[in-house]
């Protein structure tokens, strides 16, 4: 029996000797992350001051050059126009809708094709639409008689 505990307390030795190893090895490891994450952290505040600077200077840039294309230097006046150019889409989308019976999406894939195929702004196919069917709206003798489908004729030519 005594062979058998030698052998047992060397196996505990060992792995005692094991966990001490794995514990200082993950001391090292968790002042590394501490020393990693504290270095992450003035990365960081050095980019977010980097990226407040290029605000700056792009600011000051615009100021300094007053016809330059706003829309291709500020995220905010290409969002500004866009917010403009929503309405005359969403209503030449609303009239092509009456006029084929068409779900939303399908409505604006007409759209979205016309720009394409025409290579003209989608806002700028819409607004057409819209000009369009105004005018003939406004023309119409009738009230209560149907219309020709000028949404649809520019889809067709546009």
């Amino acid at each position: 029996m005594p062979a058998g505990n030698s052998r047992i307390d060397s196996q505990l030795a060992e792995v005692y000797t094991r966990a001490r190893a794995a514990r200082v090895q993950s001391q090292i490891l968790a002042e590394q992350l501490h020393a990693t994450k504290s270095d992450t952290a003035v990365i960081l505040q050095g980019i977010r001051n980097a990226r407040d600077r290029a605000e700056q200077i792009h600011e000051l840039w615009l100021t300094a050059h007053p016809s330059a294309d706003r829309l291709r230097y500020s995220a905010h006046a290409r969002l500004q126009a866009r917010l403009k150019s929503l309405p005359v889409i969403e209503q030449a989308k609303g009239i092509i809708m009456a006029q084929c019976g068409w779900p939303e999406d399908l409505a604006f894939d007409a759209l979205r094709r016309a720009s394409q195929r025409e290579n003209m702004k989608l806002r700028d196919i819409a607004a057409k639409i819209v000009a369009k069917t105004a005018r003939s709206a406004s023309n119409e003798p009738l009230p209560g008689r149907a219309s020709t489908a000028p949404a649809t004729e520019e889809l067709a030519h546009a």
